[in-house]
């Protein structure tokens, strides 16, 4: 199980986090990826992946005025 902004998700493990986000249809070029209290950085997004327990924050901006 991998918790997500707080909620139990399934079927994530073993993926990497750029693979997780698409999925997802994260904004990649605006999201901040923190993965069990570590800020994840960008250029490690290929070939970080998720593993059973780990809890990611998922923080997007979004611009406006």
């Amino acid at each position: 199980m991998v918790t997500v902004n707080g909620h139990e998700t399934t079927g994530v493990v073993g993926q990497s986090i750029t693979e997780f986000l698409t999925k997802r249809d994260a904004p990649l070029a605006n999201i901040v990826v923190e993965r069990n209290g570590e800020i994840v950085h960008r250029a490690d997004f290929d070939h970080t992946l998720v593993e059973k327990n780990d809890k990611l924050e998922l923080i997007s901006f979004v611009g406006g005025g």
